[in-house]
């Protein structure tokens, strides 16, 4: 047998301490403990994900688990055309398939993906065999497959795909049937030599397994495809159907298992792996049991999203991880309260080094209170020299400015860690319910407005005084931004009567805006920080009633995070993207929540024992 000098081409090392920098699979003798010593033993675990934006169940899924496409699906008012895309943290929304469908299938990449079969809206009763292709933005109706069924599985990309088995609910019978597509069109191949439905598909057209389970009652049943024939492959461990399976990353030699029929009692909760040769139990289980779609790239990792178990469609997300990190889903958290409510306050500062500036107290209104914040607790702070409501802020704890006011001022105030000082210089157009950003020598406010009407204006502040930058392509108040004034953006807001919700987002590049990703759902009042321009969170807000909702930017598009622990609009936001603060709100309330993007920790070395 080789040795570990052999494999890792090294030594074991002799050492008094273990080592702070070991890598992964490192072996060393401690002299101090007198143990030998192994750096990042594996650990399969389930972590929570971001859920989907909606509960639904759906059969369709293709991509990777950095880039999934999701379509379609039951929901409890019915079947969807929504498209769902991942991008390792969050959704955002795709283009609509021009068909609701439910137990439809999907095989290809994010950017070149494919549905096709399933159960349409009318009949309700039947089926069909109808193929969309997806190009990353639009579903396009494409030539039809030659058998109409549901619950049909796939594998492959949109130019070497394959769509097996299925059930037809006209006739009420289950088929073997086999059809490969080459981007074109569907032609029929070796059947599989058994009927199968729900299935779940790891591989290639030309390389793939098939756990041919559910026709008509649920087994263990494997088989491989090779492009041209069937054969035996050793059956699973655990009875199912309708599991998260392999996406695109998924091979013959390495997928996953997750969850999955039968429904009734129960569905399952366990995961079984693929190494190419035979499957085995994961240790790890979904924290809810049930039957749906997922991806995986391989035996390591993979994820269940949303699905449907005994009478209720879920949105909740679980992901997998075989790894020797720990890995800790994003999540909102309870922070230490504000001593004295308030809403449409401004703010400064990270997450553990937070300034609450003014806000509405009302009646009687505006205030001139400040709050510090220290990562647990909110203490009392040098006070303003003027009572402020729906004003803008921005810098640090210890340089911060914040500037004008409500009724509508350009007064601004900067603050040196000791106490605030008022400046000379007021911003040239006196407005408030503006979105504003960047530091106490750097800062830009941008729309808002100035009693009469909304603004278009965007004023910049040198550390001395205000000058006029680049018009907004859309005037509104109400609205959040993040950044710095050489690369920041807005987002969101409302018009003057508050009735219309928008969604653009506009990027700043220093001196004019340009159009950004647009916001999932128009939404006013909403918070809103982040350190770049492409990293931000966006919280809060009236769609048209308040909402928990949050939403990350990565420079292109907008997609879902973990919410918050409750409803809130017009409060202050601070800190980066995945270290945030969310302060107050209306009506007045004093809440804090702090958010945490996900984090992965190396886990521990471990003692190496025989036994």
């Amino acid at each position: 047998m080789a040795g570990y000098n052999e494999i890792r081409g090294l030594r074991v090392k002799y050492l008094s301490a273990d080592p702070s920098n070991a890598e992964n699979g490192q072996v060393w003798y401690n002299s101090t403990s007198g143990n030998l010593r192994v750096q990042g033993i594996g650990i399969e675990a389930f972590s929570s994900a971001t859920p989907l934006p909606v509960a639904k169940s759906t059969h369709h899924r293709a991509g990777t688990m950095t880039a999934g496409l999701f379509c379609a699906g039951g929901t409890s008012t019915g079947f969807s055309t929504t498209t769902e895309e991942w991008n390792g943290l969050g959704f955002s929304q795709g283009g609509a398939i021009g068909t609701a469908l439910y137990s439809n299938t999907g095989f290809g990449t994010q950017t070149a993906g494919v549905s096709a079969a399933g159960r349409p809206t009318n009949p309700t009763s039947g089926d069909t065999a109808a193929t969309f292709e997806y190009d990353g933005s639009t579903w396009t109706s494409v030539n039809a497959a030659n058998t109409a069924a549901r619950t049909r599985q796939s594998f492959g990309i949109l130019t070497a795909g394959a769509m097996v088995g299925g059930f037809q609910a006209t006739t009420s019978t289950y088929t073997n049937a086999t059809e490969e597509y080459d981007g074109t069109n569907w032609t029929t191949v070796t059947a599989m030599p058994v009927n199968a439905a729900s299935a779940n598909c790891m591989g290639t057209q030309t390389a793939a397994i098939v756990t041919a389970s559910g026709a008509p009652t649920v087994n263990t049943n494997v088989i491989a495809y090779d492009g041209t024939n069937w054969t035996s492959s050793p059956s699973m461990n655990i009875a199912r159907i309708s599991s998260a399976a392999g996406g695109t990353g998924a091979t013959n030699t390495a997928g996953l298992l997750i969850g999955g029929g039968p429904y009734s009692p129960t569905a399952t909760a366990t995961a079984e792996k693929w190494d190419g040769t035979s499957f085995s139990n994961s240790p790890a289980s979904l924290t809810t049991a049930r039957a749906g779609a997922g991806i995986s790239d391989g035996n390591t990792n993979g994820m269940m999203v949303g699905g449907y178990q005994g009478t209720a469609y879920q949105s909740i997300v679980e992901e997998f991880n075989s790894s020797t990190n720990t890995i800790t889903a994003a999540a909102w958290s309870s922070g230490g309260a504000l001593s004295t409510g308030r809403e449409s306050m401004s703010s400064a500062g990270t997450q553990t080094a937070a300034l609450a500036v003014g806000g509405r107290v009302g009646p009687p209104g505006a205030s001139t209170a400040v709050e510090s914040y220290n990562g647990t607790a909110m203490s009392g702070a040098p006070s303003l020299n003027t009572a402020r409501q729906y004003a803008g802020g921005c810098g640090t704890q210890t340089a911060a400015i914040t500037y004008a006011n409500f009724p509508v001022s350009g007064a601004t105030e900067e603050y040196d860690g000791s106490s605030w000082t008022t400046q000379p210089n007021s911003m040239s157009t006196a407005r408030r319910a503006f979105a504003s950003f960047g530091i106490q020598t750097a800062a830009l406010a941008a729309g808002g407005t100035t009693g009469p009407a909304v603004s278009s204006l965007t004023e910049e502040y040198n550390g001395t005084s205000w000058t006029a930058g680049g018009a907004l392509s859309t005037a509104r108040q109400y609205f959040a931004g993040a950044g710095i004034e050489t690369s920041g953006l807005v987002f969101g807001g409302s018009d003057n009567p508050n009735s219309t919700k928008y969604t653009n987002t506009e990027e700043y590049g220093g001196t004019s805006w340009t159009a950004g990703g647009a916001l999932l759902t128009g939404t006013s009042g909403l918070m809103g920080c982040g350190a770049t321009q492409t990293a931000a969170l966006a919280f809060g807000g009236y769609q048209p009633s308040k909402v928990a909702t949050t939403v990350g930017y990565d420079g292109t598009a907008w997609s879902t995070r973990p919410s918050m622990g409750g409803t809130r609009a017009e409060g202050s936001g601070a800190g980066t993207d995945v270290a945030a603060l969310s302060i107050g709100g209306s009506p007045n309330v004093t809440t804090v929540e702090e958010f945490t993007g996900e984090t992965s920790v190396a886990g521990p070395a471990s003692n190496i024992t025989t036994s």
